[in-house]
């Protein structure tokens, strides 16, 4: 079994990169759209695995409840994180789409250990709640790739509104569409 939970929350990357997330995604997004080259080939690539990956989040994001309960159906039942599964597929998507390879080998530089750091702090506290029962489900589920893809995909209590206005990811489906909308704009 892999490590749970280890994590050095002084780090000077953890409180810079893993603290600041957000706030860095925007800036990756302007940066993004500045060196952005696309073409329409490029564009169509990238919003594949762009468009699972927000489709994923949205699955995720209507079956979890945060610090409520320990999340292991649905999409918790094929990785353990499946809300950063599909961050990393919209970022990779995002990065295929720019059209600059230089954009995808920054993104999964940045991303891979900044979701790493992220993980291992969560581990950390749903070790801490949920002990056993958490442990077990880490020795079942993988964190990342699942070991396989059932058909039909399983079943999770889903609930719309959580997704919808809690999460809001509405906002990322949008932000994915306008996206692309200016990327295809912008190919030559």
């Amino acid at each position: 079994m892999d490590e749970i939970g280890k994590v050095d929350e002084s780090s000077w990357f953890f409180r810079n990169v893993v603290e600041r997330r957000v706030a860095l995604g925007y800036v990756g997004a302007v940066v993004f759209l500045l060196f952005a080259c696309p073409t329409r080939l490029s564009v169509f690539v990238g919003f594949v695995p762009a468009f699972l990956g927000e489709a994923l989040r949205t699955w995720s994001s209507g079956v979890i409840l945060k610090r409520k309960a320990l999340a292991t159906e649905g999409p918790y039942r094929l990785v353990r994180n499946p809300l950063y599964v599909g961050n990393f597929l919209l970022a990779l998507g995002a990065s295929l789409m720019a059209g600059r390879f230089w954009l995808v080998v920054v993104c999964l530089g940045v991303f891979v250990p900044m979701y790493r750091g992220l993980v291992a702090k969560e581990e950390k506290f749903l070790l801490k709640k949920y002990a056993e029962v958490f442990e077990e489900y880490c020795r079942t589920v993988p964190r990342f790739v699942p070991r396989h893809l059932p058909w039909p995909l399983p079943a999770a209590r889903y609930d719309v509104r959580r997704m919808f206005v809690k999460h809001r990811e509405w906002q990322a489906w949008a932000a994915l569409y306008a996206g692309t909308l200016y990327l295809l704009f912008r190919a030559h």
